[in-house]
């Protein structure tokens, strides 16, 4: 069996056939072009160690970068591509799950690299020079049965030793749509609780891509195999919230209004975060957005100002997961904002003013996620969605500016109109005309703007 190299890969291919080394494409690569799907990482082993490495490939113009030279692993630069090549090796793993081996032996032979590594469909080699596939663990006839096993006859062994292995395990059976072979899945169960030993930056990187499965291969499309909903029931099965989201563990069985809700508030996050477009920060808005409710319940005895304990709990909970800052104001700030008008009773000025002051970005997301809400619900009830997206494509046409910044009139047109300094009241008067034109986008011009500064 054979498949097509990527012409890419060829310089890299040549080098090593001048120095007379076998070198493989390993994993993903080879994996997805079995599948028929893009590339996944380019990665390639061979019995070169980064040592030898560094002293060939500069020969052949390829730059190397040391990435982790004592695991064998070192960064390939050439044509404006990156290749990561690792030696061949074996390792052995501390007691714990922590993802990092404490003895690594470089070895001569794939066969006894592909035992390291994590499942069958990912310890497909192909020879760079030939894309001839070999296959030491029995990775064909799982991509063939679409089944996810570990390498070795005991999954333990495999899952034990790094436990990020437990949610890689979920996210390629959500991303493409396998079943998980059952003594494999076991295995799971009983070494998830090792993800404490995983740095939170690992776990945050496999959430995320568990929580875009779909995304990952749009060719495949999506049902209930490849779906977020999928991967976030498997993780409760799993039972690791308290190294993701510990405020689920209280949001499992919370009843909710029947009237509105057909679920109860974990159930219900899960579907909104699923129902909402295939977006980082809308799938964690989703997901999030009513995780105050527990808390919120609790204390107060209703459920009425969750959102703004959900404001609280989700900077938290995305602080602890090491998300950059930017993700966790702009997802806090979405699960703020998604009870805005619920009762759908603001005026149309209040909401244009609303819309405005959020700007065009979050205005778009808070509608995108207030309509995931909606079909999370389990009820077809989307009026005030509609009225939202209405009223946003409204403003959007009729140009209503969405900053002051957008104002038809500079700074010193204002100071001239105005006859103001710079100053609080120019400021206060420029933040007057933004509101004024908010509600009436056509007096967005220099002309007008400038007669009403002077009335002002």
């Amino acid at each position: 069996m054979k498949i097509t190299i990527p012409e890419s890969l060829l310089p890299l291919a040549e080098a090593f056939a001048k120095e007379k080394i076998e070198v493989y494409v390993v994993g993903g690569l080879v994996r997805n072009a079995l599948l028929g799907l893009p590339p996944s990482d380019i990665d390639v082993c061979s019995r070169l160690t980064p040592q030898e490495i560094v002293e060939v490939m500069p020969r052949y113009g390829i730059r190397v970068i040391e990435k982790a030279a004592e695991m064998g692993t070192v960064e390939l630069h050439f044509d404006g591509i990156i290749v990561e090549h690792t030696t061949f090796r074996r390792e052995m793993y501390a007691q714990g799950g922590e993802h990092r081996p404490n003895m690594v032996a470089f070895g001569e032979s794939l066969t006894d690299d592909a035992w390291r590594r994590d499942f069958s469909v990912n310890a497909l080699y192909a020879n760079l020079a030939t894309g001839e596939v070999s296959d030491p663990t029995g990775g064909i006839p799982d991509l063939e049965q679409h089944i996810i096993r570990t390498t070795s006859a005991d999954p333990d062994d495999i899952l034990r030793s790094d436990a990020l292995r437990v949610l890689r395990l979920v996210r390629f059976a959500c991303e493409l749509g396998f079943t998980i072979e059952e003594n494999t899945w076991q295995a799971a169960k009983r070494n998830a609780p090792k993800l404490k030993d995983i740095a939170q930056e690992r776990r945050r990187q496999e959430f995320v891509k568990i929580l875009l499965t779909d995304a990952r291969y749009p060719a495949l499309g999506r049902d209930e195999q490849r779906s977020p909903l999928r991967g976030l029931h498997l993780l409760d099965e799993l039972d690791v919230w308290d190294d993701l989201v510990p405020e689920f563990k209280l949001a499992r069985g919370m009843a909710q209004r029947p009237d509105h809700h057909r679920y109860d508030v974990l159930e219900h996050s899960f579907r909104v975060c699923a129902a909402a477009p295939a977006t980082e920060k809308l799938r964690l808005a989703g997901l999030l957005h009513d995780v105050g409710k527990p808390d919120c319940k609790r204390e107060t005895g209703k459920q009425y100002a969750h959102d703004q304990y959900g404001e609280r709990i989700s900077k938290r909970v995305l602080f602890d997961l090491r998300f950059p800052t930017k993700t966790i104001t702009e997802v806090s700030q979405l699960v703020e904002g998604h009870m805005y008008d619920i009762q759908h009773m603001a005026k149309q000025d209040t909401l244009r003013v609303r819309f405005a002051t959020w700007g065009r970005e979050r205005s778009m997301e808070q509608i995108l996620l207030r309509e995931a809400d909606i079909r999370g619900c389990g009820y077809d009830v989307d009026y005030v969605a509609e009225d939202w997206r209405a009223l946003y494509e409204t403003m959007l046409a009729d140009g209503t500016p969405f900053s002051e910044r957008e104002l038809a009139i500079t700074g010193r047109q204002l100071m001239e109109a105005s006859g103001l300094p710079e100053g609080k009241a120019l400021g206060e008067l420029k933040k007057s005309l933004f509101l004024h034109c908010v509600k009436h986008p056509k007096d967005n011009n220099l002309a007008r703007l400038t007669q009403l500064a002077k009335k002002r």
